[in-house]
């Protein structure tokens, strides 16, 4: 570790191509964990929460269309590639909202995608979608929305259709 130390200083400032050689092999051993080198750092990924994209989504729409409460919002889920909803059963009645609004989130990206589905659609393929604690108090629509281009903007729950989104994408 010391002669990888010492090479660094002589060299690194002449030569960029003997740098990267130094990071692959020299700083593993000096920071003992060679083992981390290779994974993705994730300090740089945009952390964004439901307030956040919405004033986002507002400023790019040049209005205040979207709202706390016609408006979801969810980050993608990097191991499972689907980004996850719960939707109140209650605002998808008729006389609630016409609209509701989906922010999906990519941190890596910093892509906001906004879907705009009607209330109406939601209603017309209740069938094909799963509704959580339907007994219960407070009965959602559970949505997993697949970001795999295969299956893009897709459902993907076990218990629904494979109902596709990807109409309801706003520019």
């Amino acid at each position: 570790p010391l002669v990888c130390h010492l090479q660094w200083r002589v060299f690194s400032a002449a030569d960029g191509e003997f740098a990267s050689k130094f990071v692959r092999e020299c700083a593993p051993l000096l920071s003992g964990r060679a083992d981390t080198l290779n994974k993705p750092m994730h300090r740089n990924v945009m952390k964004l929460d439901k307030k956040l994209a919405i004033a986002r989504r507002n400023q790019d729409l040049g209005g205040a269309v979207l709202g706390v409460n016609n408006t979801h919002f969810a980050v993608l889920d990097p191991k499972r590639n689907i980004w996850w909803f719960d939707l109140p059963v209650p605002r998808l009645q008729v006389g609630q909202y016409e609209w509701l609004h989906l922010l999906l989130h990519t941190p890596e990206t910093d892509q906001l995608l906004h879907l705009k589905v009607t209330t109406v659609f939601m209603r017309d393929h209740m069938e094909g979608l799963e509704v959580r604690n339907a007994d219960k108090r407070k009965p959602t629509v559970s949505l997993e929305l697949s970001a795999d281009k295969d299956s893009f903007l897709k459902d993907m729950r076990p218990k629904g259709s494979n109902l596709g989104f990807a109409a309801f994408l706003q520019k």
